[in-house]
C-alpha cells in the first residue's frame, strides 16, 4: 500500500491536483506492480512563511 506524500507550495489548481494524481497513481503501479486501489496520494501544501531555502524564507513571517 504505498503512500505518496506530496509535499509544496500552496496555489495549484484543482486541475493540476487531478493530473498530478493520475498520472502519478498510473506510474506507480506500473513500476511498483501494485494495484491502483492501493495507492494513496496526500498533498500538504505549506504556506512560505514555513518554508526556508538557503536560510531564508519564501515568504518573510511577520513578527
Amino acid at each position: 500500500m504505498p503512500t505518496l506524500r506530496i509535499e509544496l507550495a500552496p496555489g495549484r489548481s484543482a486541475e493540476q491536483k487531478i493530473k498530478y494524481v493520475e498520472e502519478v497513481t498510473r506510474l506507480t503501479s506500473d513500476i511498483l506492480c501494485c494495484p491502483i486501489e492501493s495507492i494513496d496520494v496526500v498533498f500538504i501544501e505549506i504556506a512560505g512563511t514555513n518554508w526556508a531555502r538557503a536560510g531564508r524564507f519564501l515568504v518573510q513571517p511577520s513578527s
